[in-house]
């Protein structure tokens, strides 16, 4: 299923001004196929002009270790192992095919019929690279164990360079937006290393290994993990990133166009917009692919994608048929239900006081019947995703809501496909949306009408504002469902701000307290885990490395001293208990042992009392280690309880403090020296 959004699929999508430069009515068309009869290599198929003057072919290495090419009797046979295979304008108005072994890599003319070059390559070459290089002339570039080369036209090494892990895939992009291009490669050991001429510029570390990395266009270019994500990076941060349970791969550009192609390794064809990822039309090989190529074709380019069995299928971009409306009059278009080209439909989140609910709102524009919404979101829904179908048809409405019950505090993505179309007719538009949950979408600001609904909290955590956080409502904007026209009112860095929970969480409020005469920032909340998860929220959002507090929470604290004073009697009850069940296991081995003697020497009447007083110490042991395993359990539940406590407190500051907080704790414990636990627990280590 990879390349569908499904419910494993998680979308992050970044805001950005930047829109499509391409018209949306586009889709993906098959326009060919054929087979190569033979089975092929993973990731070795490129295509190339190999004549001059020549069209493009396929060239692709099968598994037999022989590189074939289209339409002709040609294979070249090579000894070593071939691992990948690359195109490079070398000859006069024509490619040559580079090869890349485990040993070496090999330039081949096939109008000449020679070989241009074979270099000794150690350990091998993973990938290529072929351009232009920073101020650098154009060469083509391996990727091998830990460092890269590159070779001009006549063989000659022009760059060499060390990294800090195997290159596994590389790409030329003007990362910086500087106008000159920068070697961007891919690592197993999951970062991204942009590479200035021969000197390592940044290091961008990702969630798994790099599997794939191409231009995109100026400033951005996209890449693909081992565990099914992509996205683009655009001049140094990340633009958005989708995530998949199937791999990429290949990956495309139409840098005019604004669009991308991803091509899956099970046999999915997407069309995407390159700013936000959202799919624009999606077609599919039968299958599992090896690799894809694009065409040079500028005006009209061709993605072919060739099959692990040899199959070849070519698809091309076409405008859709919304294009034909304006040739049909306004009664045809009545008469044929058909849906104006220019319809939209908004997803939003909305609020309701009154009910304390977070809903979901779906809206289509021109008033069109919503026949069916379906979303997908990560651990929010049963099953991954949610259906909403009006009960009857008729009943269908361009406005609905959806009520959305969060359980724990978390970013997650709705990525939602809207069913569109009137009763009467037999055909569905699907709008696709992506919208983001603020991590702490279960609060919103409270309107002095609604107070009504705000408990004040017992509990809170204090620290001092940060000189980083100039301007508080960017976190509150990112993190929070609050109105877009209330947020600056958190820039005015004094006074209290009164948030209502949300269902599940609507018994329980939450307040931001800030002193401008103390620089204090003052978290009002009863729960320890969302005050912990908003201060390391609110750290991270602006880059606050270390940061102590002060924090309230009683019913914490208290449970923490139980334990605490519960521990030692815990301890002389276990080791009462162990010697006991040591004693009746000892009594167990003495009968048994008495009765096979009484056995052995044939006094049965012996043994049968032998064997009746065993039964009943092994009563007595089994109960002993009953109760041996009840005061164990007993004892370890308290044990994670009291570290869970500690650790919560701890989130509560940030950094070493943090790291401090834990480290006392375990250390006072083990020293017996348990009465500073709870001070620890409340002031923090600068308090001891």
């Amino acid at each position: 299923m990879d390349g569908d959004q499904t419910p494993e699929e998680q979308v992050e999508i970044g805001e950005s001004d930047e829109t499509s430069k391409f018209d949306d009515n586009v889709e993906l068309t098959s326009v060919f196929s054929f087979s190569l009869d033979q089975r092929i290599m993973e990731g070795c198929v490129i295509s190339a002009v190999l004549e001059p003057d020549g069209q493009e072919t396929i060239v692709a290495v099968s598994v037999t270790n022989k590189v074939i090419i289209k339409d002709t009797e040609t294979s070249l046979n090579i000894t070593e192992t071939i691992r990948c295979i690359a195109a490079a304008p070398f000859g006069e108005g024509y490619d040559c095919i580079v090869i890349g072994t485990d040993s070496s890599v090999i330039c081949y003319d096939v109008h000449n019929n020679l070989t241009v070059f074979r270099n000794d390559v150690p350990d091998g070459v993973n990938c290529f690279a072929y351009g232009k290089l920073g101020d650098l002339e154009e060469a083509i570039y391996c990727g091998g164990n830990c460092c890269i080369w590159g070779f001009d036209k006549s063989g000659a090494n022009t760059y060499w360079t060390v990294t800090g892990d195997q290159v596994t895939t590389m790409c030329l992009s003007d990362y910086d937006g500087d106008g000159e291009t920068e070697l961007v490669i891919g690592s197993p050991d999951f970062e991204i290393r942009v590479f200035k001429n021969d000197l390592m510029r940044a290091e961008l570390m990702e969630t798994d290994e790099i599997t794939s990395l191409a231009h995109v266009t100026s400033g951005c270019f996209a890449y693909s993990l081992n565990n099914g994500t992509i996205g683009t990076y655009v001049l140094k941060e990340r633009q958005w990133r989708i995530k998949s349970k199937s791999n990429v791969s290949k990956i495309f550009n139409f840098e005019e166009q604004g669009l991308m192609v991803v091509v899956w390794k099970q046999g999915k064809v997407d069309l995407r917009f390159a700013h936000n990822g959202e799919v624009l039309s999606r077609d599919s090989v039968a299958t599992p692919v090896a690799s894809a190529t694009l065409s040079r074709d500028e005006e009209n380019p061709t993605v072919t994608v060739v099959c692990l069995d040899g199959k070849v299928k070519g698809f091309k971009m076409e405008l859709s048929n919304y294009e034909q409306e304006e040739q049909l009059t306004e009664a045809e278009k009545d008469r044929d239900f058909r849906i104006p080209a220019d319809t939209d439909v908004a997803v939003v989140f909305i609020v309701s006081c009154e009910t304390q609910l977070l809903s979901l709102r779906v809206e289509a524009s021109h008033a069109i019947p919503i026949r069916g919404v379906l979303i997908f979101a990560e651990g929010l829904f049963e099953g991954e995703s949610y259906i909403w179908i009006p009960p009857n048809e008729h009943q269908s409405r361009s406005v609905i809501d959806i009520p959305l019950v969060i359980d724990k505090d978390s970013t997650n993505d709705l990525h939602t496909k809207v069913f569109l179309g009137h009763v009467d007719s037999n055909k569905l538009m699907v709008m696709e949306n992506t919208r983001i949950l603020p991590r702490f979408c279960r609060f919103t600001l409270l309107n002095k009408e609604f107070e009504k609904f705000f408990y004040m909290p017992t509990c809170f955590v204090k620290f001092k504002l940060s000189p980083r956080a100039i301007k508080l409502s960017e976190w509150v904007s990112e993190s929070f469902t609050i109105d877009s026209s209330l947020v600056e009112i958190f820039d005015e860095n004094e006074g209290d701000f009164k948030f209502m929970g949300l269902r599940p969480k609507h018994e329980k409020s939450l307040m931001f307290s800030i002193d401008p005469a103390e620089k204090t920032f003052t978290i009002f909340h009863d729960d320890i885990e969302t005050v912990g998860a908003m201060v390391q929220s609110y750290s991270s959002f602006f880059q606050i490395q270390n940061m102590e507090s002060v924090a309230h929470f009683p019913d914490v604290f208290k449970e923490a001293e139980e334990i605490l004073e519960e521990m030692d009697p815990m301890t002389e009850v276990r080791d009462r208990l162990t010697a006991e069940l040591q004693e009746r296991q000892a009594a167990v081995r003495e009968v048994l042992i008495r009765a096979e003697d009484a056995i052995a020497i044939d006094t049965i009447p012996n043994a049968r009392k032998f064997y009746i007083r065993l039964k009943a110490n092994d009563a007595a042991a089994r109960q002993a280690a009953q109760l041996r395993w009840n005061n164990q359990e007993r004892c370890v539940k308290s044990l994670r309880r009291l570290n869970k406590i500690i650790e919560n407190c701890s989130r509560l500051r940030v950094g070493e403090p943090g790291r401090q907080i834990v480290v006392t704790c375990r250390a006072a414990i083990a020293e017996d020296n348990k009465q500073i636990v709870t001070k620890v627990l409340q002031y923090g280590v600068s308090s001891q």
